[in-house]
């Protein structure tokens, strides 16, 4: 009987055994199943999202977030999709839920909850919300750039400037920081360090619409302190020096490049042969002008110049950013040196940046 009965016990323990593992395998399978469903719901909300219809991606979304209210895609799309609405406050809750959670959308989730704040008109909020984000996220380029565009718009020029710094020390090839961290600087009156920055973005984004813009803003800065009068007498503004303004003699020397292009040695010169010269002029004054200067400026933007003129480059990278002009004599001059503009590319993405 003690035999038979512990025969039975073992007995049942086997079948409790296996029926918690057929209930795992239907949990399992539940679990799966509704990951499915899920996913399929988002997937046409995105698709509707994409095409504009973002009413019906907001219903596909709450369909999947009947089925888990805490999924974080499907809370980051319909966050996505609110915030494309103008319906900032349902795109933070949502952000809240994601960011709450731990998973892969968390990064982009902080960054979107910071852009519908500063949408919102909450740009303190929005502040606080990227410095937290990047205290968990210290290596993402874009929490920095969305901070210093923020920052930027509330004239915190200093604190932009910082923070676009730190984005392009994480990503050089961020065409956005080089283009911000442009009319941060020349919203300060440091033209050299403008000049560099928009020279950079023009390097990454030649074309289209920003180019163009960043492209006017370029020439407008070269051309400062020079006036061309009606008897065609040049004159050249001297600011007074100013001994803290370690980019003052390349300031200087930008002037009487514009000025030089009057000599009579320039006049049968093209405008954008004039252009390439005078960046050979500035890039080797800036080169020469560093000595035992360091920091961001000197070790990130100037070294990077003064190698391209070292490297016999500066013709294809004035030819190259001028694209945005969309000028006949701009496209002949690339078809035509196509091994150049080449050699230029290959070493500019071989270049490392120091800081």
């Amino acid at each position: 009987m003690k035999g038979q009965k512990k025969k039975n016990c073992r007995g049942e323990a086997m079948k409790k055994i296996i029926g918690i593992i057929f209930l795992l395998a239907l949990f399992s399978c539940g679990i799966f199943g509704q990951t499915d469903e899920i996913n399929g719901y988002v997937d046409e909300g995105i698709k509707l999202h994409d095409s504009g219809d973002y009413k019906g991606a907001i219903g596909q979304y709450e369909k999947a977030l009947q089925l888990d209210r805490k999924s974080p895609l499907a809370n980051y799309e319909i966050a996505m999709t609110y915030l494309a609405v103008k319906e900032y406050e349902k795109a933070i809750e949502h952000c809240r839920i994601v960011i709450a959670g731990n998973s892969d959308h968390v990064l982009p989730a902080s960054i979107l909850e910071g852009s519908a704040l500063d949408l919102l008109g909450k740009p303190r909020e929005a502040i606080a919300a990227y410095k937290k984000a990047i205290r968990q996220f210290p290596d993402h380029h874009l929490l920095y750039y969305n901070l210093a565009l923020t920052l930027y718009n509330q004239n915190e020029v200093k604190d932009s400037e910082e923070a676009l710094q730190q984005a392009l020390k994480i990503k050089p090839a961020h065409a956005s920081s080089h283009m911000l961290l442009g009319y941060v600087m020349r919203d300060q009156n440091h033209r050299v360090k403008s000049l560099l920055a928009f020279y950079n973005f023009l390097l990454l984004e030649p074309k289209g619409n920003r180019a163009k813009s960043a492209l006017g803003i370029l020439n407008s800065e070269l051309k400062k302190g020079v006036t061309r009068n009606s008897d065609k007498s040049t004159s050249v503004a001297v600011s007074a020096s100013d001994e803290k303004d370690e980019f003052s003699r390349a300031e200087f020397m930008l002037s009487l490049l514009e000025a030089s292009k009057d000599l009579e040695k320039n006049i049968a010169k093209t405008e954008y042969e004039l252009f390439s010269d005078n960046n050979k002029s500035f890039f080797a004054v800036l080169g020469e002008s560093k000595k035992a200067s360091k920091g961001f400026w000197w070790n990130y933007y100037v070294d990077f110049f003064y190698a391209m003129y070292n490297n016999n480059h500066v013709d294809a990278f004035s030819y190259y950013i001028s694209q945005a002009k969309d000028d006949e004599k701009i496209a002949a001059w690339l078809k035509n040196n196509q091994e150049r503009i080449d050699s230029f590319l290959k070493w500019f993405l071989g270049y490392k940046r120091g800081y």
